[in-house]
């Protein structure tokens, strides 16, 4: 699998639920973590693969597979995680966002359909907000917290639009 990098539209798109839970969908999971691994990501969601479902892998804090598959943020918390985040679609880009929240309870499907519900904190936390926002066409390269001045300068950066 290859990653999409900014300004690829694929990117922009928001992604329809994962409603087949097959040997299909696991063979993409596993290949999305192989490529996240070998590209030393911590998260990947599926459309920076060209993959328009909603679903992400991510390593969790004891270095095991998360897959998140349909994931909605139930609870999060009103302190800012204050860690920056990068992008494996906007290679060396780092950024603070003041709207990512120090933690997270998660619910989410595995790759055999299972439910699960999970608190993440610090920067898993905001690995999840952010693999989230992709799955709906958002980039952390155009938040609304950011100021006018960095919006425009990593809009023309990274080649895309403002709203």
């Amino acid at each position: 699998m290859n990653i999409l990098t900014f300004p690829n539209p694929i990117l922009l798109l928001a992604c329809a639920p994962v409603t087949s839970f097959d040997d299909a969908l696991k063979a993409q999971l596993d290949e999305m973590w192989e490529t996240m691994v070998a590209a030393e990501g911590m998260g990947l969601a599926a459309n920076q693969v060209g993959i328009l479902h909603r679903m992400f892998v991510m390593t969790d804090t004891d270095g095991s597979k998360v897959y998140a598959v349909n994931p909605v943020i139930l609870l999060r918390s009103q302190v800012p995680a204050n860690k920056p985040e990068g992008c494996l679609s906007a290679p060396g880009e780092f950024l603070e966002l003041d709207e990512r929240a120090d933690w997270v309870q998660v619910e989410y499907q595995d790759e055999n359909g299972a439910q699960h519900r999970k608190v993440f904190h610090g920067i898993h936390s905001v690995c999840i907000q952010h693999e989230i926002d992709h799955l709906d066409g958002k980039t952390h390269l155009l938040s609304p917290t950011l100021s006018s001045k960095d919006r425009k300068m990593l809009a023309k950066k990274w080649g895309l639009k403002l709203k």
